[in-house]
């Protein structure tokens, strides 16, 4: 049967692996970026069947280090069927070891699950054999799994069962689920495993093609997925792929957060807004917050006072005030004098030549103030003398 996989409530980072030019060993829905001695949890509320199912963590190291998963199995709900209600507190813990050449590890033990009770899997990831916590030290948890044990099913025990139960073993069609992703199914497989899901499930299952998200109604007959639209995952193709957005008709986008000035490359599923690293903003946090220029290395804009924003891509100040002109409002417009640069106690002043500008009695087209007498010098407009 298709192993169930149970999407993480994350409590920490959400990361996307770009799998380009190297082995996919992930489901493709991301990974969850865990730090040394932090938890996770994953919320199983899926399962169709009552019966033990082994406990598969997939995951992949970030360093040549070993780690460790101290794991639980918990229900608010007191187990009701006949096969699982008589599991004590005692039977649902497991501490596990994670070598850094694997990646994956079966539990040492499985757990009873069965259908319309929410369980939760809870974990401690860390490095083995340190006591102290690195928080710069993180593992890659891929997801939980749930492989049934089919010798539990109707018709895979006792005598005449034997010959199924051989053929699952000789081709290992259970083990193939172990590795992501799973290797095509030899032919014998595909036969025992549906046979298996259809036990599991009580017969065959419709297809529930998202008609939004999918290209057609039909599915696998093999695990049930559907032919999804781009950037659309699910095995019924009804959500967006993390690191995209907008799941529609057209399927979803990419978030394309900026690498420089976003927190990760995953978005709001439904705005496309990216996390921005403090002092960027904007959709994609391409852009720096206001008053500031010059992205990915933001800085503040430079007006002497004058002004509050500027270009984003050339720092030259926009609407500069109080008369001023000049890339950074640094000097006094035609027509006035002073000097407007931030400390100096001056601003800019109308030339009286000898009106002012915008006054009928105005004839200069500029003037500044001599340096030792501090009078103040004219230039006249074309027509005009100065005494």
């Amino acid at each position: 049967a298709k192993p169930c996989r149970c999407p993480a409530q994350l409590d920490v980072e959400e990361v996307v692996r770009d799998s380009a030019g190297r082995m996919v060993t992930w489901t493709g829905l991301g990974f969850a970026r865990v730090r040394d001695g932090a938890g996770l949890t994953f919320r199983v509320d899926n399962v169709p069947y009552p019966m033990d199912y082994e406990l598969l963590l997939r995951y992949e190291p970030e360093s040549a280090e070993d780690w460790e998963a101290v794991v639980s199995v918990s229900s608010r709900v007191l187990p009701t069927s006949s096969r699982c209600g008589n599991l004590l507190p005692s039977e649902q813990m497991y501490r596990e070891s994670l070598p850094h050449s694997q990646r994956y590890v079966l539990l040492s033990r499985p757990f009873c699950f069965e259908p319309s009770t929410p369980y939760e899997v809870t974990m401690r990831l860390q490095r083995a054999g340190v006591t102290q916590r690195h928080p710069g030290a993180f593992i890659l948890i891929d997801s939980l799994v749930l492989l049934p044990r089919v010798s539990e099913l109707p018709g895979f025990h006792g005598a005449e069962a034997a010959a199924r139960q051989e053929e699952l073993e000789r081709y290992q069609c259970l083990v193939v689920f172990r590795m992501a992703p799973p290797h095509p199914l030899a032919q014998a497989c595909a036969r025992l495993v549906c046979s298996v899901s259809a036990l599991m499930h009580g017969g065959a299952l419709p297809c529930q093609c998202d008609p939004q998200g999918s290209r057609s109604s039909e599915c696998q007959v093999q695990g049930g997925q559907c032919e999804c639209k781009p950037h659309v995952i699910g095995r019924r193709c009804d959500r967006c792929a993390p690191g995209s957005y907008g799941f529609g008709p057209l399927g979803c986008s990419p978030c394309t957060c900026s690498p420089e000035g976003s927190v990760s490359q995953l978005c709001d599923e439904v705005s496309g807004q990216c996390r921005c690293q403090p002092g960027t903003v904007g959709r994609q946090c391409d852009q720096c917050q206001p008053g500031h220029w010059g992205f990915p290395a933001c800085r503040p804009c430079q007006c002497n006072g004058h002004a509050e924003e500027c270009e984003p891509r050339t720092g030259t100040c926009l609407r500069c005030r109080d008369h001023t002109d000049g890339r950074h409002c640094e000097r006094c417009q035609d027509g006035y004098y002073g000097n407007p640069v931030l400390g100096s106690g001056q601003q800019c002043r109308p030339c009286p030549c000898p009106g002012y500008p915008g006054t009928r009695h105005y004839h200069g087209s500029a003037c500044h103030a001599d340096d030792e007498t501090h009078h103040i010098v004219c230039i006249c407009a074309p027509g005009y003398a100065g005494e």
